[in-house]
């Protein structure tokens, strides 16, 4: 799993330095839903709308959200769907400080990860995780062939602390098939190595025989070409504030994310890689519908 260190890496350049090129509204870090959005905020609203959908938010409900960034979804879910209240875990300090400051109750965020995180009070009604799951094991879990125990211990963590109709809607960034250039090769390296350290990407079967008898999947989508466009406007907005960022940032961060962002964008518009949407709903195996988390 990336280390608090590797998430630090990447994620903690400075909250203003993300403001700069992600949308307005929510600062959301991930693929967007372009299916008929027109702007860089409708489709993050878009995006974040159908994973509360995919997770079943409902009204009255107490959600989690892993990896929770700088809480886009947690407000959404509570102004939009009525859920009652939201609880996020990130690894990365400058969300986590951000959150904190600026996120009013019954918005709460915890600097810790998902392995380390036991609730202390109801269990939760539905899970939600946007761009954490590529995290979750890293290169040398793939290569010992332990990545799939990692996913599942996940999904088994989410049945514990979740209540026996929970749904989990999960979106992350999946390895669709092996690179067939050294252009492609060097930009999946680059990213895995470089931008993302510490993390490896699931593939489909990864995460169908991680839920196997936990959850079965409700409704999934593949918009890897989303997320293309997205990273198209977020490297505009870069360009368009380049000057200042250089000034506040210096040009080799700048022009890392911008390697970044070419890398990525060159993977899904050659379907190297791809972006999954997931809604799982539980396999019901007779518990109670509310318990206690060590009952």
């Amino acid at each position: 799993m990336a280390t608090q260190a590797d998430i630090a890496y990447h994620y903690d350049v400075a909250n203003d330095f993300y403001a700069a090129f992600l949308d307005g509204d929510y600062r959301a870090y991930s693929c967007g839903v372009w299916k008929s959005a027109q702007t860089l905020e409708e489709a993050q609203v878009a995006k974040l709308d159908r994973i509360c959908r995919y997770a079943n938010v409902s009204p009255g409900h107490h959600i989690l959200d892993v990896g929770c960034g700088w809480g886009g979804l947690m407000r959404r879910a509570i102004s939009q769907f009525g859920a009652t209240s939201a609880h996020g875990l990130t690894l990365s300090t400058d969300q986590y400080d951000y959150v904190r400051r600026n996120v009013e109750q019954p918005v709460t965020v915890e600097l810790r990860s998902w392995q380390d995180f036991e609730p202390l009070g109801e269990l939760y009604d539905a899970i939600v995780s946007i761009g954490a799951f590529e995290h979750f094991a890293s290169m040398e879990d793939r290569r010992l062939q332990r990545h799939r125990d990692v996913y599942r211990g996940f999904f088994k963590w989410c049945r514990r602390l979740s209540t026996t109709n929970a749904y989990v809607g999960l979106q992350t960034i999946i390895t669709a098939r092996p690179p067939a250039n050294i252009t492609e090769v060097r930009d999946t390296r680059y990213l895995l190595e470089r931008v993302f350290p510490g993390s490896a990407l699931p593939s489909i079967t990864d995460i169908q025989a991680a839920v196997l008898d936990l959850y079965e999947v409700s409704a999934a989508k593949r918009i890897g070409q989303d997320y293309a466009r997205t990273i198209e406007h977020w490297d505009k907005r870069l360009l368009a504030n380049r000057e200042s960022l250089v000034k506040n940032y210096g040009p080799e961060v700048v022009e890392r994310y911008r390697a970044y962002f070419h890398s990525a964008i060159r993977g899904f518009q050659s379907g190297v890689i791809d972006l999954l949407q997931v809604s799982l709903k539980p396999v019901v195996t007779g518990r109670n519908t509310r318990r206690e988390p060590n009952a």
